[in-house]
């Protein structure tokens, strides 16, 4: 995919595709040092990465994953091999990002088939050189040595800040920031919070422009009235991330499979009346199914109400989100579970 950095706003950048990429430029040094946010999905993007930190003449200094799927960190061993950067994920993601086979295999439920050991759900393999534990703040001093810190003011997420947001994390060779109260020149940081529900450990990062970078934490209007079924790893903190987003307080948002907005919460209501919406029809199937629905028969009966045509990768994302659903609801008490002749099968809580 090509790859423009186009200013928003200040020193930060917005590279609009499949997968919005965000640049944030720390004007100290000489170059100037930047921080890029995700790598899209493929060696041909970290390579143009590279090539639009040099047209912009600034030195790419870090580069910060907000979640593992591959269309976030497929570029990363390219951008890592021509520039040597620092890498900054979550501990859980930066897991994923090392090992890149865990994500098919959870999906799958089991060693992943061919047909999805693929680039769109398997990057190329990377190793974070530093942790985030959100809420915590990343700048950079005058030699562009990275600081990862508690924050020092207000938490865009309102979270009152973790127990430990630096020092040795047990993982060698892997860094969680300099403990440091002197950054030199670098008065400005990057904030990050805690987004989870779409993935594991996924982030999302305020730059000192107001601009905030949602990650996958919501999904587009025109992704929902296509394909309906945005993929979730855990339904309830999802709803938590989503109330989270409208407390932002934001210049511009920028969710990385939507346009840039000045105003989310539109947005986040959409995304929440889909969630209920698709709950409230998984409910209704398995109640006309009297004598219990298995997960396949949820599965095909979703698609079929909403007209989903599945292919291999599809089938893992949906059933894997229909069963996060599955499990939300049985945890609300909607829905129960049991065997029949060796069959999970779902039915109305009693």
């Amino acid at each position: 995919m090509a790859v423009v950095f186009e200013p928003l706003v200040g020193n930060t950048f917005v590279a609009r595709g499949p997968t919005n990429l965000g640049l944030y430029v720390f004007r100290q040094g000489d170059p100037a040092r930047a921080v890029v946010i995700d790598s899209g999905g493929d060696e041909d993007s970290g390579r143009r990465i590279v090539r639009e930190c040099e047209r912009l003449g600034v030195s790419l200094a870090v580069l910060l994953n907000t979640h593992s799927n591959a269309d976030h960190c497929g570029g990363n061993a390219s951008v890592y091999k021509r520039t040597g950067c620092a890498i900054a994920a979550t501990e859980i993601e930066a897991a994923f990002l090392r090992y890149p086979n865990l994500e098919p295999s959870f999906l799958a439920g089991g060693y992943p088939q061919r047909a999805i050991r693929n680039k769109f759900l398997m990057a190329p393999p990377s190793r974070a050189t530093h942790l985030l534990v959100p809420p915590c703040e990343l700048a950079l001093d005058e030699r562009g040595q990275i600081y990862i810190r508690k924050p020092s003011g207000k938490d865009p997420s309102g979270s009152q800040g973790a127990e430990k947001s630096w020092g040795p994390v047990g993982l060698e060779g892997v860094q969680s920031g300099q403990e440091g109260d002197g950054l030199g020149a670098a008065s400005d940081s990057l904030q990050i919070v805690s987004l989870p529900g779409h993935y594991f450990g996924m982030v999302g990062v305020m730059t000192p422009d107001g601009v905030f970078f949602a990650a996958d934490a919501l999904a587009g209007a025109p992704i929902l009235e296509k394909y309906h079924i945005f993929f979730f790893y855990d339904v309830a903190a999802e709803l938590e991330t989503l109330t989270v987003l409208e407390g932002i307080e934001a210049e511009w948002c920028v969710p990385s499979h939507a346009e840039p907005v000045r105003d989310i919460r539109p947005l986040v209501g959409l995304n929440r009346a889909k969630i209920f919406e698709i709950a409230e029809t998984i409910v209704d199937l398995v109640q006309k199914r009297r004598d219990g629905a298995s997960l396949e028969d949820i599965v095909a009966d979703v698609c079929t109400h909403y007209e989903i045509v599945l292919n291999a990768n599809q089938h893992v994302l949906v059933g894997s989100t229909i069963r996060s659903y599955l499990s939300w609801l049985c945890d609300q008490d909607r829905l129960e579970y049991g065997f029949e002749r060796n069959r999970m099968t779902f039915r109305m809580k009693q």
